[in-house]
């Protein structure tokens, strides 16, 4: 059992770490911080050895998802890829470039429900970057962007969605222990 702890971290370290260099290939340092907080759940994962039941995280998960669903829709109809990565000093993205980058992670998420739903510990680090960097800090910095620009920015209508969802799932996965948590 020990051996197959340390076989997942050591290989979801190393997904994580390509996961972090194939967005700055595909990116560019415009996704510093989503890759920070790829980084950050990674290490939140590592210090936690139980997890909640899928029960109790799967309903918020799944909404949460479906927000970002949402809230890419209003990112790519009012030209968040072009708006963007010059605020971040890179070049803009095309929207192919924007839609497959976020159609991946999309994917991903939808994955990871799937490893969830079978209480598969790495499928976690992606609850907790859904929820940190895809939730609260997306949320946050759209917020933010909206207050720079003194009015809308590409996104900030369902900022506050992707805020409290991620919120959410984040308190899911560390309200108090219940039985029949995964390991």
């Amino acid at each position: 059992m020990m051996g197959n702890r340390v076989t997942d971290r050591v290989t979801t370290g190393l997904v994580v770490g390509a996961a972090c260099a194939l967005m700055f290939a595909t990116m560019g340092r415009a996704v510093v911080l989503l890759a920070v907080a790829l980084l950050v759940s990674y290490a939140l994962w590592l210090s936690r050895k139980t997890w909640p039941s899928p029960r109790r995280i799967l309903p918020m998960y799944s909404l949460a998802v479906l927000i970002q669903c949402a809230h890419l829709i209003e990112e790519y109809r009012a030209g968040f890829y072009q708006a963007f990565p010059a605020i971040m000093g890179s070049v803009a993205w095309s929207a192919r470039q924007f839609l497959v980058f976020n159609l991946v992670w999309l994917a991903v998420f939808m994955l990871a429900g799937i490893g969830l739903a079978r209480a598969w510990r790495p499928a976690y680090v992606i609850a907790l970057f859904l929820a940190l960097g895809g939730g609260v800090g997306n949320g946050l910095g759209h917020t933010l962007l909206a207050l720079r620009a003194g009015g809308y920015f590409p996104g900030t209508y369902t900022a506050p969605l992707v805020l409290l969802a991620g919120a959410l799932v984040a308190f899911q996965l560390y309200r108090p222990r219940v039985a029949g948590a995964a390991s």
